[in-house]
């Protein structure tokens, strides 16, 4: 039980920076349960199986506090899911070091442009439509081979000048989707014959368990925290946690 409560700690703080920043649950989880020599596959099927009650309580949160635009939600939903299918396909032979590279790269030079854009204060503007569902497919992409939606889709929102608590809503309300679309296609992959990591289920039980226990608290209070968070406080937060994650994957990596 000491495994569940480590795990529960974990989660609890994991999507208390994911609910309010719109990144941090995927990548925290997936960092421990690696650490702990699960195979990647299976830690990622582990993480996006964590993450179906603790993304929809996020979701509704975000949801009700209205942090949301449904132009932009369509789109990552739908676009995210069809990556997050292609990945999971995929993720044996994608998870590369050229990948984990290209990743890194993106956040740590997308996390400076938010943060420069915070204290410039740069004003919100509409993306064009092709946009989001670019951002959605990348983002959903990476979640299927083992990386993590938020720190793509959050981080590229902002990037492009939407606003900080609909980028963070919107992203959080889409990752349940995608989480779902992902899991799936483990069990797709499990049924076919395609992923032979099902039998090492019960190693993550508890882990999984955990996480969720930990994280359902948290997740209610996220979309209010990014409701009631200023405006560009909020977006250098989220700038400097894109740079933070990028830095702790090259020099663990």
């Amino acid at each position: 039980m000491s495994q569940f409560w480590s795990f529960a700690i974990v989660g609890f703080f994991a999507q208390l920076i994911d609910g309010t920043l719109g990144m941090g649950f995927g990548i925290i989880s997936s960092s421990v349960l690696l650490a702990q020599g699960i195979p990647p596959a299976l830690a990622s099927a582990s993480v996006n199986a964590a993450k179906l009650p603790t993304t929809f309580t996020a979701a509704v949160s975000h949801f009700l506090n209205k942090n949301h635009t449904w132009e932009l939600l369509l789109a990552l939903c739908l676009f995210g899911s069809l990556g997050g299918f292609a990945g999971a396909m995929l993720l044996t032979s994608l998870k590369g070091k050229i990948l984990f590279h290209l990743i890194n790269a993106y956040l740590l030079s997308i996390g400076a442009l938010i943060i420069y854009r915070g204290f410039r204060n740069v004003l919100p503007h509409n993306l064009p439509k092709w946009f989001a569902r670019i951002v959605g497919f990348g983002g959903g992409l990476v979640e299927g081979i083992g990386g993590s939606w938020g720190p793509i889709v959050t981080t590229g929102l902002l990037g492009a000048g939407v606003e900080s608590r609909y980028a963070i809503g919107a992203t959080n309300i889409a990752e349940f989707a995608v989480s779902l679309a992902v899991f799936l296609s483990f069990v797709f992959a499990f049924l076919i014959g395609h992923w032979q990591g099902g039998a090492d289920w019960q190693t993550v039980f508890l882990p999984v368990l955990g996480l969720v226990v930990g994280g359902l608290p948290a997740a209610l209070a996220g979309g209010w925290l990014s409701k009631i968070a200023p405006r560009r406080e909020l977006t250098i937060v989220v700038g400097m946690l894109a740079m933070a994650i990028g830095t702790f994957r090259i020099v663990t990596g």
